[in-house]
């Protein structure tokens, strides 16, 4: 998830473009998803809500960029999900 945050940043921070850039940060967002929905080759679901939802996001995040899909109120449903897990993480659920 960290190289996930830190690519998410520079590349427009830098102004960095690259034909492969939509494709390695939707590979990186399903990846970082499933890594903190498997950690030490189990799935944890119910042990934190606020890092599932995380996993959730990360991994609609890369799905939906890189098959192209999109559905109306797309954004408000990401940004919802986000806003849940945010406050879910900081409150420690």
């Amino acid at each position: 998830m960290s190289i996930w945050l830190i690519a998410t940043g520079l590349i427009p921070l830098l102004d960095l473009s690259f034909a492969a850039a939509d494709i390695v940060l939707a590979v990186l967002a399903i990846a970082a998803g499933v890594l903190l929905l498997f950690r030490g080759g189990r799935v944890h679901l119910t042990k934190n809500l606020g890092t599932l939802l995380l996993s959730i996001w990360l991994i609609l995040t890369g799905l939906l960029s890189l098959l192209d899909l999109d559905f109306r109120g797309r954004g408000i449903v990401m940004a919802l999900l986000a806003i849940a897990a945010g406050i879910l993480l900081l409150l420690g659920k």
